[in-house]
């Protein structure tokens, strides 16, 4: 075996293991940050369990308020 073969080998060996290693470091820090998300998806409060004033409307806040609509092209 030459020395140009043999330094080919050891490159490729090399170059192996640091895929490897940042294919590893990848993929914990998507197991990290899922595993963030969660927590803070639980720590949120809950949403309130009465109904809502105007939560079956279908119409604009100000509209459901009985205010005008200030665009004037918004008006029938």
């Amino acid at each position: 075996m030459t020395s140009f073969a043999a330094s080919q080998t050891l490159a490729a060996s090399s170059t192996t293991w640091l895929f490897t290693g940042v294919g590893v470091i990848i993929v914990a820090v998507l197991i990290a940050a899922f595993w963030f998300g969660s927590r803070r998806t639980q720590n949120k409060p809950m949403p309130p369990q009465e109904p809502q004033p105007g939560s079956d409307s279908w119409q604009p806040p100000e509209a459901s308020q009985g205010q005008e609509p200030t665009d004037p092209e918004h008006r029938a």
